[in-house]
């Protein structure tokens, strides 16, 4: 298993957000040195929590503090935005991240941003759909390449500068269906599961498993193999460890409210819930860190907690924390410096602590 962040990133508006961008930089120069494998940054336009309204900006300036971890745009919101300018945007972004830019995608699941550009909900799905194979083509094709859809029409163009990488790593968040996870399976892409997706039973949404299921679906449907597909799987969830379950609950308690209202006001509270008929009220602190559920507590909760989810949902590539502002920056840091030290080494498969703890009781004479 591989492991990185995702931040959308959430700041609340009453904070100093010039000082937030640098906070957010430092993060991902922390995740670096920690040996994280990537990091993600989101788009949005409205609210007031979600700041960062074009994350290539951000990876271009963390690109440079860093060296080695990938950067990804999480996402930029297809519907929004001409798929040739994106296109041709992310892959000069390729060079200055020397390949290290993963290009995700979405259909821009914040109503006020869609209401901010006048989309109507009807239209994101087939304008993520149509942009994405207008983007694909001009990464992967050095011929002129036209294109005429509904929504969007490319005549003869190309890409002046084409990405480094030969085969752009794409990926696709979804939302509200199954069908970004379909095509994800079926291309070959990595799917990004959001972090309040509930691992069983999601009374207004699709859970884990329901992603699971359709990953496998189109990867079968396209003749790749499913293990694979599963291998290219992505799953955001709310991480915090501390030396105990009580500590590390005590230590993000305030930060939650203050977010989760944040979401419970933009109506995405149906997409949380196990049963449609609960009320917003029922989804309270404790109801979420134990039914969604969040990776929260020591070390060793946090392990046994990450295995579950693993199991549950028949195995996943990546683990994604989400960054958040719950805590001051020293408690957050030490949260991932404790994952990277006792959670990592348990799932990513270099370190044989079976051997070790053998060697460890013979030196002790055990």
């Amino acid at each position: 298993m591989r492991f990185g962040l995702f931040t959308m990133p959430e700041h609340p508006p009453h904070e100093n957000w010039t000082l937030s961008y640098d906070r957010d930089i430092e993060r991902i120069v922390v995740a670096e040195k920690l040996g994280f494998h990537e990091f993600w940054i989101g788009e949005h336009h409205t609210g007031g929590y979600e700041n960062v309204p074009m994350p290539e900006l951000m990876i271009a300036k963390a690109s440079a503090l860093t060296s080695r971890i990938r950067l990804g745009t999480g996402v930029v919101n297809l519907p929004y935005h001409d798929p040739f300018l994106v296109a041709e945007r992310l892959a000069f972004l390729d060079h200055l991240t020397h390949g290290r830019l993963d290009f995700g995608f979405g259909g821009g699941g914040l109503p006020s941003d869609r209401a901010l550009f006048g989309l109507p909900a009807e239209d994101a799905k087939p304008r993520t759909e149509e942009a994405l194979e207008i983007i694909w083509n001009l990464l992967t094709t050095r011929q002129p390449y036209s294109y005429e859809g509904k929504h969007f029409s490319v005549k003869n163009r190309r890409l002046q500068v084409p990405p480094l990488q030969a085969k752009p790593p794409f990926a696709v968040a979804g939302l509200t269906g199954t069908h970004n996870f379909e095509l994800c399976g079926s291309k070959g892409w990595t799917a990004l599961s959001v972090y309040f997706t509930p691992l069983i039973g999601g009374g207004g949404a699709p859970d884990l498993r329901d992603h699971a299921a359709a990953i496998v679906r189109g990867a079968e449907k396209a003749g790749l193999d499913p293990r694979q597909a599963r291998d290219k799987w992505s799953v955001v969830r709310e991480v915090h460890v501390s030396s105990s379950r009580e500590q590390a609950l005590a230590e993000i308690r305030a930060g939650v409210h203050t977010s989760y209202d944040y979401l419970l006001r933009l109506g995405l509270g149906a997409l949380m819930k196990k049963d449609p008929e609960m009320d917003d009220a029922d989804l309270t602190f404790e109801w979420m860190t134990e039914n969604i559920p969040w990776i929260i507590g020591s070390p060793e909760d946090c392990i046994r907690q990450l295995h579950e989810i693993n199991e549950e949902t028949g195995g996943f590539g990546t683990l994604l924390i989400n960054v958040r502002d719950w805590t001051t920056s020293d408690i957050f840091n030490r949260s991932l410096e404790l994952f990277a030290r006792y959670v990592m080494p348990q799932f990513n498969g270099q370190n044989d602590m079976t051997l070790r703890n053998e060697l460890a009781k013979e030196a002790l004479g055990g």
